[in-house]
């Protein structure tokens, strides 16, 4: 499965924040039927829709039918793959956002003469698995705002991946406790499939805590990670004698590229200048996105000076490269400020976040395309 966040338009931060906690939310639900609902009741509410439906895939019968659709019963709706516009979605994969249902020839009207619902707008993306096989699909139905917009459309998708993560999660812990249930009677026959199990929940697992620590946009570690690690490194050198230093990276004049070339070339940037440097760390290197437009690079072991090298490395990288966004160029500058530990510092590594910010407020006031070096 990819990451939630991929081939996705921008999330705004608020929505995002709700889309991380609801994730959690639903990984930490083991029981199915509970689950299934939550999920609804989630989508629903987050998307601001008066109603959602989950659809599931019946390979064997090459169906889609309706586990739950939030106030109707619909047990029984079943109807093949490719038909109407969950089943279109369950078939080819693709996002389908109408406006105007019935103006739409695939949509199915017979629901809503079942239901006593009159449908309006519809946004109906796939569920897929790890694999990236197709499962189902979530629909929501009548946004109550409007019609719903490009920026629900990656709300969506990303909902219907942590949904899927979290049903494939229940759905392995319910094979599990079937396992164990049964384990003394058919040790042989069920060991193999226990230990792929418990692999299978593993990876899902790893996955979710990869999520929990990596920037949606750039897709280098977060902030959180970023104040943990720099704990560790600094909490490590201090005791067993090494080396490390902090490069604090800011973008020159972001706030010029948003205003000239809008938010969405603002992201483009921000995840280009992420790419770039991730390109040329090391292995024992940490680059993390530390808000906004700043980023924060642990470079491990690096003394004093071979940081400042690092540092104006990456600077003249930025400052020759050229970034594309539909079809124009943009060109941005950085500047860094670096700190890098020494023993008057011992364990308190907020001095050397601190020591940094310093060094890139100095760089900003030089003139901005610059490195400085904090002096302790």
């Amino acid at each position: 499965m990819t990451n939630i966040f991929d081939n996705a338009h921008y999330i705004k931060p608020e929505r995002l924040s709700i889309l991380l906690k609801i994730g959690l939310r639903l990984t930490a639900e083991r029981d199915l039927e509970r689950l299934l609902r939550m999920i609804i009741e989630e989508t629903t509410a987050v998307m601001e829709a008066e109603r959602s439906s989950l659809f599931l895939v019946d390979r064997e019968k090459d169906e889609m039918w309706a586990k739950i659709a939030q106030g109707v019963d619909t047990a029984e709706i079943r109807f093949p793959v490719g038909t109407g516009i969950a089943g279109t979605v369950g078939k080819t994969g693709e996002i389908i956002n109408i406006a105007d249902a019935y103006a739409d020839p695939r949509f199915n009207p017979a629901i809503d003469k079942r239901t006593g619902f009159r449908t309006k707008s519809i946004l109906c993306v796939p569920l897929r698995n790890m694999q990236g096989a197709i499962i189902g699909a979530v629909q929501v139905l009548n946004k109550r705002s409007g019609a719903f917009s490009a920026d629900d459309e990656s709300l969506l998708t990303a909902l219907a991946s942590q949904a899927a993560i979290a049903l494939e999660n229940a759905d392995l812990y319910r094979k599990l406790r079937e396992l164990n249930s049964t384990l003394e009677e058919k040790v042989e026959e069920r060991t193999a499939d226990l230990v792929a199990a418990n692999e299978r929940l593993s990876i899902l697992n790893q996955e979710l805590e990869q999520i929990s620590i990596t920037d949606g946009l750039t897709q280098v570690f977060n902030r959180r990670f970023f104040m943990e690690r720099i704990r560790q490194e600094v909490k490590r050198v201090s005791r067993y004698g090494s080396s490390a230093s902090l490069l604090m990276i800011d973008i020159d004049y972001f706030k010029k590229v948003n205003d000239t070339y809008g938010h969405l070339a603002g992201d483009a940037v921000l995840a280009g200048v992420a790419g770039l440097i991730k390109g040329k760390l090391r292995e024992t290197d940490v680059l993390a996105r530390y808000g906004g437009e700043e980023f924060v690079l642990i470079a491990t072991p690096m003394e004093n000076n071979g940081a400042a090298v690092l540092a104006e490395r990456i600077r003249d990288m930025v400052e020759k490269h050229t970034f594309r966004h539909e079809g124009r160029d943009i060109k941005v500058t950085i500047s860094i400020g670096v700190s890098s530990w020494s023993p008057a510092i011992r364990e308190n590594y907020d001095e050397l976040v601190r020591l940094a910010d310093g060094a890139l407020y100095a760089a900003k006031e030089d003139g901005r395309n610059r490195v400085r070096v904090a002096r302790i």
